[in-house]
C-alpha cells in the first residue's frame, strides 16, 4: 500500500495540504479531483517523494518512503507528470527505452528493448518508434510519456507492490485516447494489482474508471469513497461552486452521470438543468 499519513505540505507561509490521510490500495484506481488549487499535484508530489512533506509521512509497502534505495523505487512506483519536457531529438523508441534504466545492470538490452515495444503498442504508439520525439503532437507525446513510464514498472518487483500515478493524463488527449488512457490504467490495476492514482478534472471519466475518488479542496481531503458516495450535487456544488444533476449512466447503470446545468443570462440564479 502507498500511503500518505496526515501530511502537511508548506510553500514559505502558504499551505498547500492540510493534514491529508489517503491511501492507495494494490490493485485500485483512485482518481483524486477538486478545482484548480486544490492541491492534487501537491499531493501527487508528495506521494512520489518529490516534495517532502513539512509534517507527516509517506509510506510504501510497509517503509518510510525515504528508507526506499532510489533503484528500488523505480522499480516499483512510476510517474507521469502533467508536463514532460524533452527538447533532444530522441527517437520515440529511445525515449520509452529510458524507463527501462533501472533494470540496466539486470536485464539484457534485448529484454528491455522488448518490453519498450510492448509498452508503446499498449499505448497505440507502436507505429512511432523511430519517429523523432520532438516532431509529435501534444497528444502523441503524452502517450509515449505514459508508455516510458508503464515500461518503468512492467514487471513486478518480487512480491511486492507497484505503483501508477498520473497527473492529468487525459489533458492533451482526444476523445478515444481520454478513454484508451484510462482503460489502461484500469487493466494494469486489474492484471498486476498495481495501485493506479490518476488526478483527473473530468468528473465523469473519475466516474467511469475509479473505484474510489478523493476529493480535495483548499488543501483538505473532503470526501472519499466509491463514485456514487462522493460523487452527489451538494458536495460538487460545493466544491465547484456550480450546480450539477446526478442522473446513472444509460449504459452503466450503476455509475452516476454528472449533468452540468447551463446558465442563462442573469448569474448563477438562474441556473437551470
Amino acid at each position: 500500500m502507498l500511503t500518505a499519513n496526515n501530511i502537511t505540505v508548506r510553500i514559505g507561509a502558504k499551505t498547500l495540504l492540510d493534514g491529508v490521510s489517503l491511501a492507495l490500495h494494490p490493485g485500485e484506481v483512485l482518481a483524486v479531483i477538486g478545482p484548480n488549487g486544490a492541491g492534487k499535484s501537491t499531493l501527487l508530489r508528495a506521494m512520489s517523494g518529490e516534495l517532502t512533506p513539512f509534517s507527516g509521512t509517506i509510506v510504501m509497502n510497509g517503509r518510510p518512503l525515504p528508507e526506499w534505495q532510489p533503484r528500488q523505487t523505480a522499480r516499483m512506483r512510476g510517474v507521469l507528470p502533467q508536463n514532460s519536457a524533452l527538447a533532444f531529438r530522441f527517437k520515440v523508441l529511445e525515449v520509452v527505452l529510458m524507463g527501462r534504466s533501472p533494470y540496466r545492470k539486470t536485464h539484457t538490452r534485448d529484454r528491455n528493448e522488448t518490453i519498450a515495444r510492448q509498452a508503446l503498442q499498449l499505448t497505440d504508439t507502436g507505429h512511432l518508434a523511430e519517429r523523432i520525439y520532438t516532431t509529435l503532437s501534444g497528444g502523441e507525446r503524452q502517450r509515449v510519456q505514459l508508455a516510458r513510464v508503464l515500461a518503468q514498472i512492467w514487471e513486478p518487483y518480487g512480491e511486492l507492490q507497484c505503483y501508477l500515478l498520473l497527473d492529468e493524463p487525459t489533458s492533451a488527449l482526444d476523445l478515444a485516447h481520454q478513454h484508451a488512457v484510462l482503460a489502461i490504467a484500469r487493466r494494469f490495476a486489474d492484471s498486476q494489482s498495481a495501485g493506479v492514482l490518476a488526478i483527473l478534472h473530468d468528473l465523469n471519466l473519475a466516474a467511469l474508471y475509479a473505484d474510489r475518488i478523493a476529493v480535495l479542496h483548499q488543501g483538505r481531503l473532503m470526501s472519499v469513497g466509491t463514485p456514487n458516495r462522493v460523487l452527489i450535487s451538494e458536495l460538487i456544488q460545493q466544491i465547484f461552486d456550480y450546480p450539477v444533476t446526478i442522473g446513472r449512466h444509460p449504459l452503466y447503470p450503476d455509475c452516476p452521470l454528472l449533468i452540468p446545468h447551463i446558465p442563462r443570462a442573469g448569474g448563477p440564479e438562474s441556473w437551470i438543468a
